[in-house]
């Protein structure tokens, strides 16, 4: 693997240039990538309803590698490597509800606080020790009803990273502890993870590749604030016009006291929020 290029930014928004071809189509800077952003980032893996009773548990993918979230006995959310400490078999095939892991290549078996609590026919075998061969733990932690993981251990916490978005979603009248999954949808989409992200940041094609929800903001207010760890899109809801009906010409209403602007906040490298008065979405 060749070594790839650093890249200076300009932050002058009035001097901002794309990024080469190559940041693109280069498979060393993709691997970098995965490394150096993937593997020391909170990643969005599961939602809270489907780890709400215990013994309940996930299998997820960080990039390439295999992690797994448990429910455990004492109502803890943990996360490990789903890869036996044994031979690297997987540990967890698909999600489910069970009170152990047990590893279907040679039936090596995990608690749920991945303690390793059988291994067969070990007995008698030297230096070994079940308490030094435990499923390697991966950080987990949740913000409502999602629940995200990370692979470094010495990366900021989520709620560092995540700055001021709780306060402002709640000061926006959304509990999101109560929020409950309405619709799921899956795109394959075929390009570069940051071509993505690139489209997201801009309001730019608004006008043009969303017609619909141009309607429903005031786009010469759009704004953009970047911080830390994340940024955030914002644009009032548009008054509705003389002859507009709600419904049939507008989704959206400004109202006293209800949230009068479509937020969206990015959350480096790849978790997406978006939240109108109706509902609020997550892309990763």
């Amino acid at each position: 693997m060749h070594p790839v290029k650093a890249v200076d930014v300009d932050p002058t928004v009035a001097r901002a240039s794309t990024l080469s071809s190559s940041a693109y189509l280069d498979p060393a800077a993709y691997e970098q990538e995965k490394e150096r952003i993937f593997g020391r980032t909170w990643q969005l893996v599961a939602r809270a309803d489907e780890l709400a009773r215990v013994g309940d548990l996930k299998p997820a993918t960080i990039v390439d590698e295999p992690i797994l979230i448990t429910h455990g006995l004492d109502r803890t959310l943990r996360g490990f490597y789903n890869v036996c400490r044994h031979r690297a078999a997987q540990v967890v095939l698909s999600r489910g509800n069970r009170k152990s892991l047990q590893c279907p290549y040679h039936g090596w078996t995990y608690g749920l606080d991945g303690k390793l609590q059988v291994a067969r026919e070990m007995e008698g075998t030297e230096n070994f020790s079940k308490a030094d061969y435990c499923l390697q733990p991966v950080r987990v932690d949740r913000w409502g009803p999602f629940i995200f993981a990370n692979l470094d251990p010495q990366a900021p916490a989520l709620r560092e990273i995540l700055g001021g978005i709780p306060d402002e979603v709640a000061a926006a009248g959304y509990d999101v502890d109560r929020m409950e999954l309405v619709e799921r949808r899956d795109y394959v989409i075929n390009c570069n993870w940051k071509v993505y992200v690139d489209n997201y940041l801009e309001g730019y094609h608004v006008p043009i590749a969303h017609p619909g929800l141009f309607k429903e903001l005031d786009y010469d207010a759009y704004r953009v604030e970047t911080f830390r760890y994340y940024s955030k899109q914002h644009a009032p809801i548009r008054e509705l016009k003389p002859g507009e009906e709600i419904g049939r010409d507008r989704r959206y209403l400004r109202l006293p006291g209800s949230e009068d602007k479509a937020l969206y906040y990015w959350i480096f490298p790849n978790t997406m929020f978006n939240i109108y008065q109706d509902n609020m979405s997550s892309n990763v």
